[in-house]
């Protein structure tokens, strides 16, 4: 069964389990380890809660805009999607980060719960080495999900532990130090990377194995090496904990895919290539809404929406095409040039220019639909089947080529950075300068991850984000007279939970 499918079932047993930081709640968790964890059902539906917490459309979508529409290439002819380039959501759209703050620290909450209680009950000391693998799953998860809130918050409260009673220390946790925050980052997939197995007998495809456990632990040492802490020791680390996993993907149950489209192929879901995504499916409030947002109108690739004549609100700006060589597949799957009205039978081709496009084309600076969300079942636009892919195997590639570059070891770098490349029909990347190798390399994570939520992540850990600012073309369209603020190097914490915790801070400038 695939995971997506089981995520119903989880969620009845961690339905009675769960609170998490938005102190809601009044009641707290009151099983333990001797009434539940008594088989391996259990704990697989314990666990797929975990999972479960990301599956109410709110995550993906927030997580595209507050993530992947800062990138300078993305772009849309709805202003209010221009808020997210400019900076400007938490005057315009502060429910995005609040509902991501409330996703995340739910997953954690539920995570805990699995680490703290499972070690005490007779299922761990019969079957030790199973229980470890839930352990490392729930720890994997609380690591992933403290990760993608420290890169957007900074400094955050650290709950290591279900949150059991109404002490005031306990409830209303203060902010600890990023550095902190990755400590426990670190510390939890040290024991996933070690404990995970190379696959699930149990459930199928859509659980995070051991390849994840290597893949986040090096992501985790190239951000850490980077800004804001600069711990440049860490290169060297990520380069430990990558190269097995790029040498030996057979070792870890992963590979390249051949056929660079069909990793994202609706039918092809859970791929060899695919290390993590957050699984879908076509039920309300459950599924996508990325298909819908990022098809064309009156398509038929984004589901009932755009055959409507909905759809085509996110795109990307026609300089993006300009990043890739003319073989490149990536430049010739990845975009739709040309598609057929599902209204009329009327072709409509892409035009660049003008900057408004006359009828029977679509682009200009609107923007050229992707091909990575494409979904034509669903019947509603959040009733996408098409999954969240989070991590590929492919950036394992990508990410050594770049801790080897920054560790001083350039030569290093450009055999994983042609395999990544050759896959594609890209041309060989020969130069062993450093900064000449950086720029390709930074070059080369957009014309490979764009639309897959990593880009303000590393504009931040790179420490380029007022550049990315200045430069992103939906911003001077839309929002020319606004300039960059240094308070844009990090997220604002939610209003609504600096009104519930006293001890809560806000960013610098917010």
């Amino acid at each position: 069964m695939k995971l997506k499918q089981l995520l119903i079932l989880g969620i009845i047993f961690t339905g009675l389990f769960s609170c998490n930081t938005t102190l809601e709640e009044d009641v707290f968790s009151s099983y333990t380890a001797s009434n539940f964890f008594k088989n391996e059902e259990q704990l697989q539906a314990q666990n797929i809660g975990i999972y479960e917490s990301f599956n109410h459309v709110v995550w993906e979508q927030d997580m595209y805009m507050l993530v992947s529409m800062t990138g300078r290439f993305a772009t849309s002819f709805q202003l209010g999607f221009s808020y997210h380039a400019a900076y400007q959501t938490l005057d315009e759209q502060p429910f995005r980060y609040d509902r991501v703050w409330r996703v995340g620290f739910e997953a954690i909450a539920r995570a805990n719960t699995v680490i703290k209680y499972l070690p005490l009950s007779s299922f761990y000391s019969e079957n030790t080495d199973i229980a470890n693998q839930y352990i490392a799953e729930a720890r994997w998860m609380r690591a992933y999900t403290y990760f993608q809130l420290t890169q957007l918050f900074g400094d955050l409260p650290i709950y290591s532990e279900p949150v059991e009673n109404s002490d005031p220390e306990i409830l209303f946790k203060s902010r600890s130090s990023v550095q902190e925050v990755y400590n426990l980052i670190i510390a939890d997939l040290e024991f996933a990377k070690d404990n995970l197995p190379i696959s699930w007998s149990k459930s199928g495809k859509g659980r995070v194995t051991k390849a994840g456990g290597a893949f986040l632990l090096g992501k985790v040492y190239l951000t850490s090496a980077g800004f804001p802490l600069q711990i440049t020791d860490n290169y060297q680390k990520a380069i430990d904990v990558l190269k097995p996993l790029a040498d030996n993907g057979t070792d870890y149950d992963v590979q390249l895919l051949n056929d660079w489209k069909n990793v994202f192929s609706i039918n092809n879901e859970g791929n060899k290539e695919i290390i993590f995504a957050h699984g879908n499916i076509y039920e309300n409030l459950k599924g996508g809404v990325l298909p819908f947002w990022t098809n064309p109108q009156f398509s038929p690739f984004g589901g009932i929406q755009s055959r409507n004549g909905s759809g085509y609100q996110i795109a990307w700006h026609p300089t993006l095409l300009d990043l890739y060589d003319a073989t490149d597949d990536r430049l010739t799957d990845g975009f739709t040039y040309t598609y057929k009205q599902i209204n009329n039978n009327v072709t409509r081709t892409f035009r660049r220019n003008p900057l408004n496009v006359p009828p029977g084309f679509y682009g200009g600076r609107n923007g050229i639909s992707m091909t990575k969300y494409q979904d034509p079942g669903a019947t509603g636009n959040v009733i996408h089947s098409k999954d969240h892919i989070v991590y590929r195997y492919v950036d394992a590639f990508l990410m050594l080529a770049e801790a080897y570059n920054e560790n001083g070891e350039p030569d290093k770098a450009l055999p994983y950075l042609k395999i990544a490349r050759d896959r594609v029909n890209a041309s060989v990347i020969t130069t062993t300068d450093q900064n000449s190798l950086r720029t390709v390399l930074r070059n080369e994570r957009i014309r490979e991850l764009y639309g897959e939520m990593g880009e303000l992540f590393d504009v931040r850990r790179w420490n380029i984000a007022e550049e990315e600012y200045n430069n992103h073309l939906l911003r001077i369209w839309r929002n020319p007279g606004q300039g960059w603020e240094e308070k844009f190097k990090l997220s604002p914490l939610p209003l609504v939970e600096l009104a519930k915790n006293p001890n809560l801070t806000q960013n610098p400038g917010w």
